[in-house]
């Protein structure tokens, strides 16, 4: 299990194919512990994950689960969900964002999308909706669907990812304003 890959490979992947080539195939680290943002997003989640453990969203019913580590077997993928909560027939994806940017892009898809398929593997339970709560200056929740659709595409973006890392060929990448911030933008052609 050491050497097979995460949700975070993939959701990396899905911001910009060329941090699998930096980081899984060149093995390059990203340093990233040492930006602010990412030191925040930590302090974020760990104040949720370690105080009020059995408050739930009013609204919702079932069981509270926290930090569940899962493996699947059929796909060879691990991950880390934070939160969700557990129905008797299903489970709901709770998912925290620490930014005011309020977008569910490719990166959110592919990142709620495995955590669905790793539940619904490891419980035989279905995932149709995740919460998420981005929470910084304002709480705003979105709630999202994660249709048959979002999980395809998610496994897709495992299969790419793991196709860069067999391959070792640097994949193409379109370079925007995600490059200004990027930790491997002082050695990225």
């Amino acid at each position: 299990m050491s050497n097979c890959l995460s949700v975070t490979n993939a959701v990396e992947h899905a911001f910009c194919p060329r941090f699998t080539y930096f980081q899984l195939v060149l093995g390059i680290e990203q340093r990233e512990g040492k930006r602010g943002t990412v030191q925040s997003g930590r302090a974020y989640h760990n104040r949720h994950s370690t105080t009020n453990k059995t408050y739930k969203i009013k609204r919702l019913d079932g069981i509270k689960r926290i930090e569940l580590i899962l493996y699947s077997k059929k796909y060879s993928f691990s991950g880390k969900i934070d939160e969700a909560i557990e129905a008797e027939d299903q489970i709901l994806l709770i998912e925290r964002k620490y930014t005011d940017y309020v977008v569910i892009g490719s990166t959110l898809k592919t990142q709620l999308g495995l955590l669905a398929i790793l539940a619904e593997e490891n419980t035989g339970k279905k995932v149709n909706q995740a919460i998420v709560v981005f929470d910084k200056t304002e709480r705003v929740e979105v709630i999202v669907n994660v249709t048959k659709e979002i999980k395809q595409k998610a496994l897709l973006m495992l299969k790419k990812t793991n196709h860069t890392i067999s391959t070792g060929s640097m994949p193409h990448s379109s370079h925007d304003n995600r490059c200004l911030n990027c930790c491997y933008r002082k050695i990225c052609p």
